[in-house]
């Protein structure tokens, strides 16, 4: 990865979505889908966004997938959609995340791109049901992994704050008691696509991290 400044610098973003079956019931899929596609006009309609960022789409449950490689969201039709099911296991994500990353950074260095530390957005509606943070920290702690990217934890209906404070790195958002998980989504999802435009819109790509979407609060990080 490269700080220096160039005009084929690029930021890769990852979107990481629970799909796990709580999902559904509380109306976070459907949040999450009507939200992907206002994503995707907003950024490929953009010119010198599109250019500036790379957006890739994966999902955890029980195993974790990748929807959406990392792309060029001019170059992409439609994003596909997320699906309810199973359980919520982060370590899959977590592990599948760092490859990605691996393998997303050489590609984008090969095309003679320099590639800024990688943001993730992590979306989850409760707690894991796997011992997720050895997993985590292989991806975070830079000795460990020295392209360990930034990443901004979401978390709505019975998401753990303490938890989503362990996930976030830059920064950390919970959904206020009461709240609508997919009234919350929504926000959140508004909150990505500005995050990204934002980051994205000049000749030097760098992370702005957001304040709290509505109807959400800040956790505290858990730093050393």
């Amino acid at each position: 990865m490269s700080t220096e400044t160039s005009g084929n610098a690029v930021l890769p973003f990852y979107i990481l979505c629970d799909e796990s079956g709580s999902m559904d019931a509380n109306g976070g899929i459907d949040a999450i889908n009507s939200g992907l596609p206002e994503l995707h006009a907003a950024i490929a309609g953009d010119p010198l966004v599109s250019d500036k960022c790379r957006i890739g789409l994966l999902t955890f449950s029980d195993i974790a997938e990748e929807l959406l490689p990392l792309s060029n969201l001019s170059d992409v039709g439609a994003m596909p959609g997320c699906a309810a099911k199973g359980l919520t296991n982060y370590g899959e994500a977590f592990n599948l995340l760092r490859v990605v990353i691996q393998r997303d950074i050489a590609n984008l260095k090969a095309q003679g791109l320099q590639v800024y530390r990688p943001a993730v957005f992590f979306i989850t509606d409760g707690e894991p049901t796997d011992d997720w943070e050895a997993n985590h920290r292989a991806l975070t702690d830079k000795t460990m992994n020295p392209q360990a990217p930034h990443i901004i934890s979401f978390g709505v209906a019975g998401a753990n704050a303490a938890v989503i404070g362990k996930i976030g790195t830059k920064a950390a958002f919970i959904a206020n008691n009461g709240v609508d998980p997919g009234n919350a989504l929504k926000e959140i999802l508004k909150s990505l696509t500005n995050t990204i435009v934002n980051s994205s819109s000049s000749s030097t790509p760098t992370l702005v991290v957001p304040s709290a979407p509505p109807g959400t609060t800040a956790v505290p990080l858990d730093t050393m």
